[in-house]
């Protein structure tokens, strides 16, 4: 009997904890995986799949918007958030709980057409100064690859004003890296027809996930990633 009652109280214990619990989850403006839309409304594959993932787990949650380094940096602080569209390396392995997978994704060197810039290889664009997100995938992928930041590695924390910044900024920025996705959505804007990709990475293809912090709650982290599995 009175195993049983330990048993009931644990259980209404629990469900108490889970119905006061909130997850804070983090993201950036990434279209078309995750992005403000004109009515402010996050919308995307990704955060369909984030939100129909954490409403079967029947997690309360809250997803906030912000540049990538703020977003990263709190999931890599803070033990009860988690972060998407986030690409996974060696330098992030370790620092995350990788509960599902959201995505392929390719990137590319990008230029203005009328700068005539062509390039073979990663080395070939070393020559050049190249604009990236600060502390995003692209960015470490540089740094591991010899690119230095503040000669020909210019770090910025958003690509919302890319042509901007290609057009007034030609003698700092030459390229810019964005994934082919991102340019995609970029090419409903009218200057779009001047950029043109100058080199895929396709040694960098990876997959986007929602990951946690690595000190999350494990009961959180169980209930995720049951429901992923049952929404699969």
């Amino acid at each position: 009997m009175f195993k049983c009652l330990l048993v009931i109280c644990l259980m209404i214990y629990a469900n108490s904890v889970d119905a006061q619990y909130k997850l804070n989850v983090v993201t950036e403006n990434f279209p078309s995986f995750q992005y403000l839309n004109g009515e402010g409304e996050l919308v995307g594959l990704a955060a369909d799949k984030v939100r129909t993932v954490l409403s079967k787990a029947k997690i309360d949650y809250h997803i906030s918007v912000q540049t990538w380094t703020t977003a990263y940096n709190t999931a890599a602080r803070d033990s009860n958030t988690c972060i998407f569209s986030m690409a996974k390396n060696d330098l992030r392995g370790e620092k995350f709980d990788w509960i599902f997978p959201i995505s392929q994704f390719t990137t590319s060197f990008y230029a203005l057409k009328s700068s005539r810039i062509t390039i073979e290889s990663v080395e070939d664009a070393k020559q050049y100064k190249v604009a990236v997100i600060k502390d995003n995938y692209s960015h470490q992928f540089l740094v591991k690859n010899g690119f230095i930041e503040g000669y020909n590695l210019v770090l910025i924390n958003s690509f919302e004003r890319v042509f901007e910044l290609l057009e007034a900024r030609r003698s700092i920025v030459d390229l810019v890296i964005l994934s082919d996705n991102q340019f995609k959505v970029k090419q409903q804007e009218p200057r779009s027809a001047q950029l043109e990709p100058v080199l895929t990475l396709k040694n960098i293809n990876t997959q986007l996930y929602f990951a946690c912090n690595k000190n999350m709650s494990p009961h959180i982290l169980k209930k995720i990633k049951l429901a992923y599995k049952q929404a699969e």
